[in-house]
């Protein structure tokens, strides 16, 4: 799962040698997606520089220049900061993450990481607007995610792969306004959305599954119904450490919302999650014929083919008999 393919890596890594292993200070290259190998010269990378990424920062002195084997097939290359970072695939064994390492890196959207790291810098995050994350666990449960959905109050969705199975969660957006009683002349904060709950799921640095669950209720009232059905589609499509009663509680919703569901996976071109409510018998005539509409408006090409054939295989119209 942990795979890197050589010819993806970034081309020119600047970096300090420490005591405790190699940490990155810049990178180089022409493409905002990076990928850090995991080690340079035997040595495995541990650590990302405060500001590494951080637009307007000089380059430090006494820094060593790392130089892929295929470098000299890129054209020129500058240095890969701020606005123009897409997708960073940290190293493995990377167990610090400098402060604002990554500010105002607006365009970040994916982030990808082993459970080396546990905590990040402060405000490493700031201006950043991440939209996906993925973990994946060699030591057991205990990872940094927590610090992550912290910082970012917008939705994020994550997959987090364990040893033993995988899990696909989404933290739903909160964000908190403060509005002045002026007769108390006081400022009183309210609290918007759902997501305020789910970050509180943790114990330990580890995602407590059980409480995560036990906040449908959570979701259902204070979120689009969109949300609410792609939370439980996460849940119920990858079941790690799900109760009988948490996926009990989540059929009935999925049934009795099996059109936004599939409103949810249309958009985001998920034959592979049509496919589940096909295995599941979620499907309805009113909510296939529902799907094709969709797919047909939105012009789905692939989706509407297989939605055609679900339609046909799960409800075949009758054949027309005579009596004479």
């Amino acid at each position: 799962m942990w795979e890197k393919r050589s010819g993806q890596i970034c081309p020119e890594i600047h970096y300090k040698d420490t005591n405790q292993g190699i940490v990155i200070t810049s990178c180089y290259g022409i493409e905002g997606q990076i990928i850090l190998p995991d080690e340079i010269h035997g040595v495995p990378i541990v650590g990302i520089a405060p500001y590494a990424f951080a637009e307007n920062r000089e380059e430090e002195e006494g820094v060593s220049v790392w130089e892929h084997e295929d470098a000299s097939l890129v054209g020129k290359r500058n240095r890969i900061c701020g606005t123009s970072v897409t997708e960073i695939w940290l190293p493995a064994q990377v167990r610090e993450i400098g402060r604002y390492a990554f500010y105002r890196c607006r365009n970040l959207k994916r982030l990808i990481l082993s459970d080396s790291l546990l905590d990040l810098g402060g405000g490493a995050l700031t201006g950043c607007h991440l939209e996906e994350v993925e973990i994946h666990f060699f030591y057991g449960e205990r990872c940094c995610l927590k610090s992550i959905v912290d910082e970012m109050r917008y939705a994020i969705r994550t997959k987090l792969y364990y040893e033993n199975g995988m899990a696909q969660v989404l933290f739903p957006e909160h964000y908190e306004e403060a509005v002045e009683n002026t007769p108390a002349r006081i400022l009183v904060t309210h609290h918007h959305g759902a997501g305020g709950y789910y970050r509180q799921c943790f114990y330990d640095r580890k995602l407590d599954y059980k409480k995560y669950d036990e906040l449908l209720y959570h979701t259902v009232a204070e979120e689009q119904p969109d949300v609410a059905a792609e939370l439980v589609l996460n849940r119920v499509r990858y079941p790690y450490q799900l109760s009988k009663a948490a996926q009990d509680a989540y059929e009935v919703y999925l049934r009795e919302h099996v059109e936004v569901a599939a409103d949810v996976l249309i958009t985001a071109e998920d034959i592979e999650g049509l496919h589940f409510l096909s295995l599941g018998n979620y499907w309805t005539p009113e909510a296939l014929e529902h799907a094709v509409k969709k797919a047909t408006e939105e012009k789905k090409t692939e989706v509407l083919s297989f939605l055609m054939n679900e339609k046909h295989r799960c409800f075949p119209k009758k054949k027309k008999t005579f009596e004479l």
